[in-house]
């Protein structure tokens, strides 16, 4: 996978929205006169006038303490594509080409490199149709833009969130579990079935991505799903998937998968649902959903009231509006879905189940990342959060109007490097109402990364928002995190109230000792209080579960590790102090014992 991937990595997995995204300006819609415009004498328009008129057609206005000094000449220049910009009006800044092997085949990208003068670089690949063919504003108008922002922006070292490390949580035990698993793995997914004692993880390797939405021969197979016994560590079963098993529940007979797709997008996505039944002698698949643009996650819930379980799913896409080809998408059960089902075959046609299934879209916003369901306005009918992040960063809640429609609430906008990776609902202060837990903390590699210029953000986060009533929220709770990527809420310590655990996939990696999982214990009246675990047991996590994995009736947590090429350090695992003394391997999977 190389550098260019690096972004591409982060969209493919949490679908995140492109840290450098917040310039989707404009559109061919105004493009065609832009010629003229340029042509015509302008009185001399102030920094804060041409962010008002080019920056906020699609977003809100970023602020300069947004982004780090040294990375904001990077996003700058990738902005200036959207205004017609030429790329040479920075002139300590150098432009190259990708290499071919990044791009075999032309898609929707224009893709470079981007180098400065202090041996930082970025790769950049903005969207073809949203570029201008002339500029709209002057070179020297777009100069004096990167001035204001390199004059009131802070220089990295002081982006960083310091603080010690979070005392050790007291009620609960790491453990390396005797899974018959390889180390160094990238687990974007785990699922435990305590009836049965299996333990399903999904497995990937993010570095088959590149131009043009093809596939590197050979990397398919490591895109897989392994059930191991859960007692012994077994393993059971191995069956390869289409692309990456980003997000999986489980069935009577094994697991629903959704698998993510590909990114760059081809012409009909490959993003899919599908049941995989692991109870005979070979896994069978049932495919339910094909052909949809990167999958995220799904739920599963009666949203209509009929008695038959629905499924909640959101895709991201890639791009910034009508073409991201992103959803949130409810695909409601039929009275025939089991008969259908019973006779499913491995792979349909892109669309649904036929006969099964029926789809409503409820969004097709660009850069829908996450989706929760719960009666948020406590009417009796399930309802959907939703976090978008492309371009307008936001936090939505679709109430259920009870007819098949839903209303759009806009919650929470913020500028685009707020980077949200996840959304979900839980009753934190026992008050009878759903309040929305929030992580913000796509980063892209701007975490001291080989040479990717650093762009650390402290905005990056651990939020919660009491729910007021009258679908109004307030936030109650604030915990800075670098890279905060995805959580469990369970009451884990059972004292009546759900605590969090939460992993980053984006931690500096310039600290002793990175941020990599915390513990929130929920204290009551919206107060937690955050705890680490031991040294020794240190990864990089991608994914998180609560699950009772040693059948003693208390709900343990499941951290699955997040080798991601190009994402983490290449030396992480021989080079970091924190990895001394393990010969180069992490542990794919731990599990954090309770000992509450």
């Amino acid at each position: 996978m190389r550098p260019l991937p690096c972004t591409r990595a982060l969209r493919t997995l949490l679908g995140t929205a492109g840290l450098l995204c917040f310039a989707a300006i404009a559109g061919a819609a105004g493009a065609g006169n832009a010629s003229d415009a340029a042509a015509t004498p302008q009185p001399e328009r102030s920094v804060e006038e041409l962010i008002e008129q080019h920056c906020t057609r699609c977003h809100l206005a970023p602020k300069p303490r947004d982004l780090s000094r040294e990375y904001w000449s990077f996003a700058l220049h990738y902005m200036g594509n959207y205004v017609g910009m030429k790329g040479d009006e920075f002139e300590d800044l150098t432009v190259s080409p990708v290499p071919p092997d990044w791009e075999p085949q032309q898609d929707y990208t224009k893709r470079y490199i981007l180098s400065d003068s202090h041996g930082y670089m970025r790769d950049l690949y903005p969207f073809k149709a949203w570029i201008p063919p002339q500029p709209e504003m002057s070179a020297d108008e777009w100069r004096r833009m990167r001035a204001y922002y390199l004059e009131h922006a802070l220089p990295w070292q002081e982006m960083e969130i310091k603080r010690p490390k979070a005392p050790l949580a007291p009620g609960f035990e790491p453990v390396v579990p005797p899974l018959d698993l390889e180390p160094n793995a990238l687990v974007l997914a785990t699922r435990v079935d305590e009836k049965r004692r299996r333990i399903y993880v999904g497995r990937s390797v993010i570095d088959d991505w590149v131009g043009g939405g093809e596939r590197k021969p050979g990397f398919d197979r490591w895109d897989d799903i392994v059930m191991l016994d859960l007692d012994s560590g077994k393993r059971l079963a191995l069956q390869n998937v289409d692309s990456d098993p980003i997000h999986m529940t489980l069935t009577d007979t094994g697991v629903r998968v959704l698998t993510h797709g590909r990114f760059p997008m081809t012409k009909v996505g490959i993003a899919a649902l599908t049941d995989w039944e692991f109870d005979g002698t070979t896994p069978r698949a049932r495919m339910l959903v094909n052909g949809k643009q990167r999958f995220v996650e799904h739920q599963m819930a009666d949203m209509n009231g009929d008695g038959l379980e629905d499924i909640v799913a959101n895709a991201f896409g890639d791009g910034i509006a009508g073409d991201a080809q992103a959803e949130l998408t409810i695909f409601w059960q039929t009275p025939e879905f089991r008969a259908r089902w019973q006779d499913a075959p491995a792979t349909i046609p892109p669309g649904v189940l036929s006969g099964a299934l029926r789809e409503t879209i409820v969004s097709n916003q660009g850069g829908l990342i996450g989706s929760a369901v719960g009666d948020i306005d406590n009417d009796g009918l399930p309802d959907i959060a939703a976090l978008v992040a492309q371009g307008r960063q936001e936090l939505l809640v679709f109430i259920n109007n009870g007819d098949q429609t839903f209303t759009r609430h806009l919650i929470e906008q913020n500028t685009p490097s707020f980077g949200g990776n996840a959304v979900k609902v839980a009753d934190f202060d026992g008050d009878g109402k759903l309040d929305l837990l929030v992580l913000n903390g796509d980063n892209v590699a701007g975490n001291h990364v080989g040479n990717i210029v650093p762009a650390p953000r402290p905005q990056h986060s651990v939020r919660v928002f009491r729910n007021l009533g009258d679908v109004k929220f307030a936030k109650a709770f604030h915990y800075p995190m670098h890279g905060a990527a995805r959580s469990v809420i369970h009451d884990f310590d059972a004292d009546g109230d759900p605590d969090i655990a939460v992993v980053s996939l984006f931690p500096q990696w310039k600290a002793a000792e990175p941020e990599s999982f915390v513990y929130l214990e929920n204290k009551g009246d919206f107060r937690f209080e955050p705890y680490s675990f031991a040294s020794e047991f240190f990864g990089v996590w991608v994914s998180v579960e609560a699950a009772d994995v040693n059948a003693d009736g208390k709900t343990d947590i499941v951290l699955g590790l997040g080798d991601f090429p190009e994402l983490v350090p290449a030396d992480w695992k021989t080079a970091h102090p924190i990895m001394k003394g393990r010969g180069g391997n992490a542990a794919s999977v731990i599990y954090l014992i309770n000992r509450h």
